[in-house]
């Protein structure tokens, strides 16, 4: 509707431009009026948005997401390889289609070389982190003894190696990825970016898969997203984003995965229930941002066979669905506390968790992948692995009265553990609300757009009518006379005219430096508090033990007889010393956060503000210009309807610079966790020269924009321009009516065709 109205007003005023072109460019400024593309643009999009709904997997390697993504899209089967460390574990799409097939994606040359760089400077920071170690610990000791044996020397030097591998093992995922690239055996250059798979059947496939996801696979150190392609009615307008581990080795394959999840519908995070959102599970969780529109989020308990036992049995006397019951609230209450601990310490998150923390019972679903895999295979026993027949072995020791030999039984009890078909009902719930809010955009949009545009109509309706009103009152000789004295009244107003628009260009030129550089210093100051604020102090105590000679003859003695019967302890006092270790850490992701906001911010404040000042500036230039040439000639000797609409169309005219700002945050800024050691302070001294860096780039960005718009607006030479447009119309109006009955004729027709829309 909207559109095909939109193409109508077009063509009328296209067919009629000599008549309306100019009001209906006018109406468009003012009422910031779409094109047709532009409209269906959007159309298009907010129905392509609803076409597919997006489900995010978040979990940390070894938490039960294959299984569970396995029962809800592949009835139980293993298709989906597990990842056996975080390295191992791509980003893996699933989406429907006709034909089987899957889609590596491998790093690229840049990303590759990216690895590499990261993978160097670890190695120089472990080895300068060894010899500090090293030294320190020489030190203490030659200060209790003279010298040092090249066994003691050889002790420290081991002991060093493992302070530093430990303070830095959260560091070392790019190196580790190196290693397994160069260890691979395979030529890098020879790696097209895509590999297309096929296979006649999903198991088939799976095992193609495993040289590129699986753990030893050949081609796994370079694959960097897995995008499997299923003839899966489940799949149909799904689409399953799988994300791979926290501290993500490759920087753009950490992006991709943010900006996936930024755009899912529902999010599950995947925890075993042993050990329930760890402190790992938080550092992913800061992938999770805020979303327009519906977004759901569930935190799935997985793994929960492995809860069933010791004292939450006892305590529900071993009432199976009660002990489900009572495991799920107690994780409930586990994530609600854990979760406002979060959003205390980091206020960043906002208000990303709130359903989980309000309603935690019901937002926490148990799981057990292995359960549904074994009430799908329950007649073929034989097929079960190691770990389903464990799990089986000690249901059906536990619990003897859910799970025996009796398969109806059993697959009861086995849905109720494996509980599916709750997220399944989520997942479906989810879609129609889903559906419901994009119908609302939809409706929203076109009612606000086809009310605009029936302004837009009804304005140009009304001009028409007052042309053909001006055409049929006005006198041939008044307008003569205005047009014989037009010389004299410019030479009068142009110098008062070009004072006020210069007096106006300069309040425009001061009112955005103050204004918009105001509101720039507070973003600014906001992310260096939000970069101090996600600064701390960790510690890590190790113990060693340090002998001292006992003192006098009666401990020389006992040196001597222990060289001699193998006792090296003899002779000797051993005291065990505490050294406590103080490092910085870094919570990357909200820091991260915050400097994405401050450039989100600082792109849609230059841009807001620019077009705020430009609209609102004009509306005063055209009041205070026609005020000020009324004043200095005065309304007998001018058409105020002419001049208002000759001014009018200058100012609109005005062509202003673009202020195109754009400031995307440099990969290696691009981190997530909790850093710590010399990596915290590397990327806290990074964040805060971008924050001066990005200062200094946005205040001389708006400085070239202001000195572009004075310089811009200075050389209009308006009076004249203003002038010759006045005198245009005059002499437009003149030949209207002169050939007055032409003229009506042609507008009464176009009044007709917008009237008849």
């Amino acid at each position: 509707m909207i559109v095909e109205l939109t193409k109508k007003i077009d063509e009328v005023v296209a067919k009629n431009q000599d008549l309306i072109l100019d009001e209906a460019n006018n109406q468009k400024r003012d009422l910031a009026i779409s094109s047709a593309d532009e409209l269906q643009k959007v159309l298009n999009e907010i129905k392509e948005e609803g076409k597919t709904l997006k489900i995010g997997i978040v979990g940390r390697v070894k938490a039960g997401k294959s299984s569970l993504l396995n029962a809800l899209i592949f009835n139980g089967d293993s298709i989906l390889p597990k990842a056996a460390t975080p390295m191992t574990a791509a980003l893996t799409i699933l989406e429907y289609s006709d034909t089987l097939q899957a889609e590596v994606e491998f790093f690229t040359k840049e990303d590759i070389e990216d690895i590499k760089t990261e993978a160097i400077n670890f190695e120089k920071k472990l080895n300068n982190l060894i010899n500090e170690k090293f030294e320190e610990a020489k030190n203490r000791k030659l200060k209790k003894q003279k010298t040092l044996s090249e066994i003691e020397l050889n002790e420290l030097k081991e002991k060093a190696v493992k302070q530093a591998n430990r303070a830095l093992k959260d560091e070392n995922a790019s190196f580790d990825q190196y290693q397994r690239i160069k260890n691979s055996g395979v030529d890098v250059e020879s790696l097209e970016q895509f590999k297309t798979i096929t296979a006649d059947d999903t198991n088939l496939l799976s095992q193609e898969l495993v040289e590129y996801v699986g753990s030893n696979g050949k081609y796994m150190p370079f694959t960097k997203s897995v995008t499997i392609k299923l003839p899966n009615e489940t799949l149909k307008d799904l689409e399953i984003i799988d994300t791979p581990g926290v501290n993500d080795p490759v920087v753009s394959r950490e992006e991709r995965t943010r900006e996936l999840l930024k755009y899912c519908d529902v999010i599950l995070v995947v925890s075993p229930s042993g050990q329930f959102l760890s402190s790992e599970d938080m550092d992913l969780m800061d992938r999770i941002t805020t979303k327009e529109g519906i977004r759901e989020l569930f935190v799935v308990a997985s793994q929960v066979d492995n809860q069933l036992f010791g004292s939450e049995k006892e305590k529900f006397n071993g009432v199976l669905p009660d002990v489900l019951n009572g495991i799920t609230n107690r994780l409930g209450e586990h994530m609600a506390t854990t979760l406002t601990k979060l959003k205390k310490v980091n206020p960043e998150v906002g208000n990303v968790f709130d359903k989980l923390i309000e309603d935690g019972k019901n937002k926490v679903l148990h799981s057990s992948g292995l359960s549904f895999a074994l009430k799908q295979n329950f007649d073929n026993q034989e097929s079960w692995d190691d770990g389903m027949k464990k799990v089986w072995e000690n249901l059906t020791r536990e619990y003897p009265d859910y799970f025996s030999s009796n398969k109806e039984i059993s697959s009861a009890n086995l849905d109720l553990l494996a509980n599916i078909e709750k997220i399944d009902n989520i997942i479906d719930d989810v879609r129609v609300k889903k559906e419901t809010i994009l119908k609302e955009k939809q409706d929203n949009f076109i009612k606000t757009k086809t009310e605009t545009l029936e302004k837009y109509k009804q304005n140009l309706i009304s001009y028409v009518e007052n042309q053909i009103e001006r055409i049929e009152n006005s006198d041939i000789d008044e307008i003569k006379n205005q047009k014989e004295k037009l010389a004299s009244i410019q030479t009068k107003a142009s110098r008062k005219l070009d004072e006020e628009f210069y007096e106006l260009v300069e309040e425009l030129d001061i009112n955005i430096k103050n204004e918009m550089m105001g509101k720039l210093k507070s973003f600014f100051r906001s992310a260096k508090d939000d970069i101090n604020e996600a600064e701390g102090e960790g510690s890590e105590t190790t113990y060693s033990t340090i002998r001292t000679e006992q003192s006098g003859a009666f401990g020389g003695a006992k040196r001597f007889f222990g060289s001699i019967f193998g006792q090296d302890d003899w002779g000797y006092d051993e005291e065990e010393v505490a050294e406590t270790d103080y490092y910085t850490t870094a919570r990357a992701g909200a820091i991260r956060n915050s400097l994405e906001n401050l450039t989100d911010s600082i792109e849609s404040e230059v841009e807001d503000k620019a077009k705020t000042f430009i609209l609102s500036w004009r509306k005063s230039v055209y009041s205070r210009l026609v005020k000020t040439l009324r004043e200095a000639v005065g309304d007998e000797d001018l058409d105020v309807d002419i001049i208002k609409s000759t001014i009018r169309n200058i100012v609109n005219s005005v062509e202003y610079p673009e202020i195109d700002y754009s400031g995307g945050l440099p990969s290696h800024l691009k981190r997530s966790g909790v850093l710590k050691g010399y990596d915290a302070e590397e990327y806290l001294d990074d964040a805060r020269d971008y924050v001066s860096d990005l200062k200094e780039r946005v205040t001389k960005d708006i400085k070239k924009y202001r000195k572009q718009l004075v310089k811009s607006l200075q050389n209009q030479q308006l009076s004249n321009k203003i002038f010759a447009h006045y005198k245009k119309e005059i002499e437009k109006l003149e030949e209207e009516i002169n050939t007055k009955e032409l003229t009506l004729e042609k507008y009464n027709n176009l009044l007709t065709q917008f009237k008849g829309m």
